[in-house]
C-alpha cells in the first residue's frame, strides 16, 4: 500500500490494532528520500505496535531480488553441498581413477579430494541455480521502487495462511494506491 504521509500509516496500524486484524507481518517503509536514524525507527516501532515493524527497502526479501537470491543460494547452498561432497566420494570409489597420485595420496585421500571436489561442484550449483530462477514481478517492484523514490510511504501487509485481507480496512485508509505481490 502506498501512502503519502505517515499519519496515514499510523491511522490504519490503529485501526487494525482495534479491530484486531491477524496478519503475519506488517512493515512500514519509509521513503528513499527521507533518511530515518534508528532513533526514529524505533520510535515508529514503539508508536505503531509489536506486530508493525519499520525496516529499510533494501532489507526487505520480496521487494529486493538481489537479497531473495542471496538467501536463496544459501539455503541451496546448504542442502547441494553435502550431497556434492557425498556424489564425489561415490564417483571417486566407484571410478577408481587416480588423479592426484602425484601427491602420494591412498585410496582415501583420493576420495576425500574427490568429495571436496564434488561440494565445491554443489556450491557452483547452487550460485547458478538461484540465479536462474526470475520472478516475474519487475513491473510492480519498478512501480513500488518508483513510488519511494518520490518520498511515499510503503505499507507491506502479508497475511496468514488461510485467511483473507481486511480489504474493506484497507479501503477506507485512503491509501494511494494497493499493489498486490505473489511471493
Amino acid at each position: 500500500m502506498i501512502f503519502e504521509d505517515i499519519n496515514k500509516c499510523i491511522q490504519l496500524f490503529d485501526v487494525f490494532n482495534e479491530k484486531s486484524v491477524m496478519l503475519s507481518e506488517a512493515i512500514l517503509i519509509p521513503p528513499i528520500s527521507e533518511k530515518i536514524s534508528s532513533d526514529e525507527t524505533e520510535l515508529l516501532n514503539a508508536k505503531a505496535n509489536i506486530l508493525f515493524k519499520s525496516q529499510n527497502f533494501e532489507d526487505i526479501r520480496i521487494l529486493n531480488p538481489k537479497l531473495d537470491r542471496k538467501i536463496r543460494q544459501k539455503d541451496m547452498s546448504r542442502w547441494l553441498m553435502p550431497f556434492g561432497f557425498i556424489a564425489g566420494i561415490a564417483f571417486s570409489n566407484m571410478t577408481n581413477l587416480s588423479t592426484f597420485s602425484f601427491l602420494g595420496l591412498n585410496n582415501i585421500g583420493e576420495s576425500l579430494i574427490g568429495g571436496l571436489l564434488g561440494m565445491g561442484s554443489g556450491y557452483l550449483g547452487s550460485i547458478v541455480s538461484s540465479a536462474s530462477i526470475n520472478i516475474n514481478r519487475n513491473k510492480e517492484l519498478r512501480s513500488i521502487i518508483n513510488f519511494n523514490k518520490e518520498g511515499k510511504w510503503l505499507v507491506l501487509l502479508e497475511n496468514q495462511i488461510g485467511t483473507e485481507l481486511p480489504w474493506a480496512l484497507i479501503k477506507q485508509s485512503e491509501a494511494k494506491d494497493v499493489i498486490f505481490l505473489e511471493g
